[in-house]
């Protein structure tokens, strides 16, 4: 077996570096052994930062509450209602986190506590996965090879099956939410509208009312405003994410009734829905392929589990792939890409 080896060249999706001095910047982030140093991204609930950790040398992200801008964090001007909630978000993300210890599931270092003015906050320290995500990944390569798809499906599937048994339903499986480590391993991330069974308890005890999620990956039973079961909407997320994979396209344009291809999906007709694909997502899904995605697009109690997907035929083989493997092909895969952007640009 080849031994775990770190890319020695830079990610291809380079971290942006905040907009404010370099000093001045250390002086207002720097918390105990932490030193800030880029952005990483910002959502609606908190913005992601690349820190150092002194203590144990080694680079580490930093989620913080959103309200905290970079205005807030030279100013004294904080929302501190926004602030407050965002805080919940954060310390319900963390708890979620903390129950999944999974290869395949970013791992969270602590909570460190921060002052603002008058206002106390906490961040959330994690794991730093400095390759970027499957969506930038997806964006810079398009498709990815069948064998690639495979190994980050029974990745996905394996992170979801340790969430599910330890009582954690995700609710927002989507490409932007699958980081990649430095050997490009898949890291599930951002578990801010995750749903939690009682301590001890797993998912199968986790219904929800909530229209949480993204559009595009949300399952059709959580729009109907009735009480759902959590698991089923995490395994429709990733069949829509698999589809993504495979053929650098969604299942559909919208995720309304207007949409004639979603509208198969509610009515299950997957025969017509996968006859009128364009013909490029026809040309790029394969029968195994086709075959598992259809068991994940369908109504919660048809719906494959989990552990049901991983048993699946199409990905025999592909849970067991060395890291090394993995990180020369998604290399290769980004250099073909590549150069074929400079033969089309030329």
């Amino acid at each position: 077996m080849l031994a775990c080896v770190a890319s020695s060249s830079p990610s291809p999706m380079a971290p942006r570096p905040l907009q404010m001095q370099e000093d001045q910047q250390h002086q207002q982030l720097r918390k105990g052994p932490y030193t800030i140093t880029k952005e990483l991204g910002a959502g609606l609930h908190g913005r992601v930062l690349l820190a150092y950790d002194d203590r144990l040398q080694r680079d580490v992200a930093v989620k913080l509450p959103a309200a905290l801008t970079l205005d807030a964090l030279t100013t004294d001007r904080v929302d501190v209602e926004q602030l407050e909630q965002q805080m919940t978000s954060l310390v319900h993300e963390c708890n979620a986190m903390r129950r999944v210890q999974h290869p395949n599931v970013l791992q969270i270092d602590r909570l460190v506590s921060g002052k603002k003015g008058d206002c106390d906050y906490v961040a959330m320290v994690t794991q730093f996965a400095p390759n970027g995500d499957m969506f930038d990944l997806l964006e810079v390569g398009g498709a990815l090879p069948e064998p690639l798809v495979k190994v980050y499906a029974c990745q996905l599937l394996r992170a979801l099956e340790a969430c599910h048994a330890n009582g954690v339903v995700h609710r927002d499986v989507k490409p932007e939410n699958l980081l990649l480590d430095a050997n490009f391993q898949l890291k599930l991330a951002d578990f801010g509208v995750a749903a939690m069974a009682p301590v001890g308890a797993d998912a199968t005890e986790v219904f929800s009312r909530d229209e949480s999620g993204t559009a595009l990956y949300m399952a059709p039973e959580i729009r109907l405003r009735r009480m759902y079961r959590g698991t089923p909407v995490d395994v429709w997320s990733a069949g829509v994410v698999l589809f993504i994979l495979m053929t650098g396209l969604p299942p559909f344009n919208e995720a309304q009734k207007g949409d004639a291809w979603y509208l198969d999906l509610l009515d299950g007709d997957l025969e017509h829905f996968w006859a009128t694909q364009p013909s490029e997502v026809r040309q790029a899904m394969t029968p195994g392929a086709q075959d598992l995605i259809s068991s994940m697009l369908v109504a919660p109690d048809e719906r494959i589990t989990v552990s049901e997907a991983l048993q699946h035929s199409w990905l025999r083989g592909a849970d067991c792939v060395d890291s090394f493997l993995i990180h020369n092909a998604v290399s290769t895969h980004l250099e073909a890409a590549r150069a074929a952007s400079k033969r089309d640009s030329a």
